[in-house]
């Protein structure tokens, strides 16, 4: 008999994970995926085609790398505007709106030979960014309500891809396809964004149709986020931290390694730091929703973050390598895990005004310890310099962890977001 009730405990366990995997919102999962892929792609098709661009518009390299910073610069600086933009519209009319702008600036990039003209589509696309970095997680307790884990790890799965195919797979395929044209190139990148801006148009049809209904059956309180909020602060930057030793790593990898005297091994630096990524998003896939506001693999997974970063600097060949890579995994995971965290602890408009908080802060921190190493490196003529400000700010970002709030806090005063 036990072991007959055993067995029938067994396969209810069965029926009941059949059950709530055939409930999962595959619609809305795949378009979070497909939203996710352009919230980055944009941004990294560029470097690839910098060559062609500087000697189609004489820009010189200074220039070339703003093409990539300034909608970063953008996004971090219009968090806030982004929010205000989107409760004055609607989370999803503001999402749907910000692709289209992401897609038409990005194609006039495309549509111009002037350098002015160049970089004001790429500072109205950064504008596009922010509000969908904003909106996106608002959006999932609408979306996947029962799945909020999952669907975080959706869309920043289709971001971490957007990033690889963005900055892989421009120069073999895209420009290819283009005769070699990098105008051709931008403009071929932006048609698919235009189909998703329709499948929005369409959710967005649909959900007007239940909106009046939605509305009276739960009322949400309006809850802001300002960056007087210890909340903000405490997970910006453990956000900086991952996003800073990313940026720092990919940007002075070959000074290091040129230092050392191990220029050879750059190319597969470079590849296989990159591809970490993509392995720590399937990866999240597959046991992230079990680790989503817990403290422990937050814990750990920044740990290895700022431990790899350490062996890297400490040793030289294929073991630093490898640390290295451990680097990449490590904060790509703590970057998912701080990400999906906003709707997970707030609800309604309160989601996007803590994912602009935080974002400000993170994209805003990781900026300046890079050019602070930077300025070390050059000021010392020691280029592992260029790295040890972000590794010290990630190491004391670990503090921040350890205090980072992982459940609501309902006492907490409403902040007006300034």
């Amino acid at each position: 008999m036990a072991l007959f009730a055993r067995a029938q405990s067994y396969v209810s366990s069965i029926v009941s994970s059949t059950k709530t995997d055939s409930a999962l919102p595959w619609g809305a999962l795949a378009l979070l995926w497909l939203v996710g892929l352009y919230m980055r792609l944009p941004i990294l098709i560029m470097p690839p085609l910098a060559g062609e661009i500087a000697e189609s518009l004489s820009l010189g390299s200074a220039a070339i790398g703003a093409l990539t910073t300034v909608p970063y610069v953008v996004l971090a600086l219009s968090m806030m505007l982004a929010v205000r933009f989107a409760r004055r519209v609607g989370m999803l009319q503001a999402l749907t709106l910000a692709l289209a702008i992401v897609a038409l600036g990005s194609a006039a990039r495309g549509l111009t030979l002037s350098a002015p003209v160049l970089f004001t589509a790429s500072v109205v696309m950064g504008l596009g960014l922010a509000v969908m970095q904003v909106t996106v997680p608002a959006l999932l307790r609408d979306w996947t309500p029962s799945h909020l884990g999952l669907g975080s790890a959706i869309y920043l799965n289709g971001m971490t891809v957007g990033e690889l195919i963005g900055a892989g797979g421009t120069r073999p395929v895209v420009l290819a396809l283009a005769g070699d044209s990098w105008q051709w190139a931008l403009l071929l990148w932006s048609l698919p964004a235009l189909v998703i801006v329709a499948l929005l148009a369409m959710r967005l049809r649909q959900s007007s149709r239940h909106r009046k209904v939605a509305a009276a059956s739960e009322t949400v309180p309006s809850r802001s986020m300002s960056l007087r909020s210890s909340r903000v602060w405490l997970m910006g930057v453990p956000l900086a931290a991952s996003i800073g030793i990313f940026m720092a790593t990919n940007a002075y990898l070959s000074t290091v390694l040129d230092a050392r005297g191990e220029a050879g091994l750059l190319t597969l630096a470079l590849l296989f730091y990159n591809a970490s990524p993509l392995a720590a998003s399937l990866v999240m896939l597959w046991r992230g929703r079990r680790w989503i506001t817990r403290r422990r693999p937050l814990g750990i997974f920044a740990a290895l973050g700022v431990l790899g970063l350490v062996g890297f600097l400490g040793m030289e060949g294929w073991p630093a390598l490898i640390a290295l890579v451990i680097s990449g995994f490590g904060i790509t995971l703590e970057l998912t895990l701080i990400m999906a965290l906003p709707p997970c602890l707030e609800r309604g408009e309160a989601v996007a005004s803590l994912t602009a908080g935080m974002s400000f802060v993170g994209y805003s921190l990781a900026f300046v310890m890079p050019m602070l190493g930077g300025w070390l490196a050059e000021a010392y003529s020691n280029p592992n310099l260029a790295l040890w400000p972000m590794l010290l700010f990630a190491g004391l970002s670990l503090f921040a962890v350890y205090r980072m709030p992982l459940s609501a806090s309902p006492n907490d005063e409403p902040a007006s977001v300034s």
